[in-house]
């Protein structure tokens, strides 16, 4: 019967971690014939009461792993649970949000469906939508996809997700052959379950389900959250607005450079984009400009394209 790891990060999490870890306990798994195998819980030595809680409940179920990373950071925390993992499949979880009954069902379904297309020797991934929560659980939007202008076919398009990520980690399952080429996840990575997702689509497949799957809570202490750009920000804030892309367009290129330089042989449906992002600071104002127009990359929104013209022209090129 293939069987099912969960990858779950902690850090300071005792206010919402015990119904966390409940809520995947109360999975309904029906006839699916795959098995919860362990909830490893890697936790980054919180200083409240986070690992005597999850310790507690390891006692009474025995799938609940307890175990202790030291390297602070998310994705040393993240690599430090996969490495932990036994499993045929693996999904991520965070400590705070609420994972719906059928969410490992589905997200299960959907992956066999590709691995029956195209074999379990390659790479596959499936994320799901999400509903943000307020810290009660009262939804605030019924999709993330809708609420962040998330259109999730483009998860297949190496020219967007080299450039910004889709595919929140909290949501994904992924098989053991995309767990063994993604690992370790680098430091360079943006994060994560980004790193996952282009290993994903460059070498294997990548799937979604567009039900909601998970309460997506935000609170005081989200590590990242669901917010998304407003008009007026672009009209009252430029600066800040161009700091920020600036920023996201650094953060892609390293990751872009990282990725080449763990792989060498990448498929030419990605290599255009990551050679874009990882020359893009060298190249003419008027090679950036085309680049752009060629869709070698591309964000999601209007507005988002307009800010990668403007920085494609502003930039000062480096020698």
């Amino acid at each position: 019967m293939p069987t099912i790891d969960i990858a779950l990060a902690s850090y300071n999490g005792e206010k919402y971690i015990s119904d966390q870890i409940d809520s995947i306990l109360c999975s309904d798994l029906g006839n699916s014939g795959f098995s919860l195998k362990t909830i490893i819980v890697s936790d980054n030595y919180s200083t409240d009461r986070t690992a005597a809680i999850v310790m507690e409940i390891s006692q009474r179920h025995a799938n609940v792993q307890l175990t202790f990373n030291n390297k602070r950071g998310i994705i040393h925390n993240f690599n430090h649970a996969l490495r932990h993992s036994t499993a045929d499949y693996i999904m991520l979880c965070d400590q705070d949000d609420i994972w719906l009954r059928d969410k490992i069902q589905l997200s299960m379904q959907k992956l066999l469906e590709l691995e029956t297309q195209d074999g379990c020797d390659y790479p596959a991934l499936v994320f799901t939508d999400l509903a943000i929560t307020d810290s009660q659980l009262n939804t605030l939007w019924p999709s993330f996809f809708d609420y962040m202008k998330i259109k999730p076919e483009g998860s297949r398009l190496p020219a967007n997700i080299f450039l910004s990520n889709v595919a929140p980690g909290c949501t994904m399952i992924f098989n053991r052959r995309l767990l063994e080429m993604a690992m370790p996840v680098p430091e360079q990575a943006a994060m994560h379950d980004w790193w996952l997702l282009l290993v994903a689509a460059t070498f294997g497949k990548v799937g979604h389900v567009g039900q909601a799957t998970i309460f997506y809570r935000q609170h005081e202490n989200n590590q990242i959250g669901a917010r998304r750009s407003r008009f007026w920000e672009m009209l009252f804030c430029p600066r800040k607005k161009f700091r920020m892309a600036r920023n996201s367009v650094e953060t892609a290129a390293r990751q872009a450079a990282a990725f080449k330089k763990r792989y060498g042989l990448i498929p030419e449906k990605s290599l255009a984009a990551i050679n874009y992002l990882t020359g893009f600071s060298r190249m003419s104002r008027l090679q950036r400009v085309q680049g752009l127009s060629a869709r070698k990359i591309a964000y999601r929104t209007f507005f988002g394209n307009a800010l990668l013209y403007v920085l494609a022209l502003v930039l000062p090129v480096i020698k």
